[in-house]
């Protein structure tokens, strides 16, 4: 299993870290497998090397192995800068979801924008990458976790009327690039549509978390390791991108 730890750092300060931060990062109490939950069981266990890629530059970092003593399962200890599963960085998959999906700019003019972003044509997520991305987004939140943000934004405030899609995004949207209040509708299937939904309730929990604990160590333009930790907390894989042609994809909402 992977456990996503905050890394409020760049990726280059990851990399030049002596010992790296997954080697003094404090490990969980307890096993993080619902089989086991074993207390006081985690170990160190090596480390390996995976991609942190951008648009300038193709980076690997260590990621922290760990073992459990009790029922000998491995789990991993992930920056929040990364996502399972995805090479490229989490800011680069919020900025290029943004941009379709909130922004509603066509495949075109997005990938016009990628493309401005390379320092050399080869780098960056292709035109099929880019559109995967969507795609498992859209899957991933309108279809599988749209339903759980709601009841846990009515579990936090009950009484609460949530925002609609055509109202002002919160005043914390401010300070995030291509936020809702540049919204530009791109006309999109229902998924699509359901997706967009969450990403505006997401906002709402957001500044609902830093209302409550103001001292949350989570900028506005980590919206996205600020969600992968709400679904962490939560016992859901801390996954925002569920391709939905995969076997292992769920096939049921959390």
């Amino acid at each position: 299993m992977v456990i996503v730890y905050h890394f409020p750092d760049s990726v280059k300060q990851y990399i030049t870290a002596v010992p790296f931060p997954g080697r003094t990062f404090a490990l969980p109490e307890r096993c993080p497998h619902p089989e086991c939950r074993a207390a006081q069981c985690l170990i160190r266990w090596g480390s390996y090397k995976r991609g942190a890629l951008t648009t300038k530059s193709d980076d690997c970092v260590r990621v922290q192995r760990m073992r459990c003593k009790v029922c000998g399962r491995t789990h991993s200890l992930l920056p929040d800068f990364l996502h399972p599963y995805r090479h490229f960085v989490v800011s680069l998959l919020h900025l290029v979801v943004s941009l379709y999906l909130i922004r509603g700019l066509g495949w075109g003019r997005l990938m016009e924008q990628v493309e401005e972003m390379k320092d050399l044509p080869e780098r960056g997520p292709a035109r099929s990458t880019v559109r995967e991305w969507v795609r498992s987004f859209a899957y991933g939140t309108g279809e599988l976790l749209l339903d759980l943000l709601t009841r846990q934004l009515m579990t936090l405030d009950p009484l609460a009327e949530l925002p609609r899609v055509d109202t002002p995004p919160p005043a914390h949207g401010d300070d995030i690039p291509n936020s809702t209040k540049q919204r530009r509708l791109h006309p999109v299937g229902h998924l699509r549509e359901r997706a967009r939904r969450f990403w505006y309730l997401a906002e709402y929990l957001y500044a609902l978390a830093k209302v409550r604990k103001p001292d949350l160590d989570f900028a506005a333009a980590q919206f996205f390791p600020f969600l992968l930790h709400w679904l962490q907390t939560l016992a859901v894989p801390p996954r925002l991108f569920w391709s939905p042609v995969l076997a292992t994809t769920p096939s049921t909402p959390f």
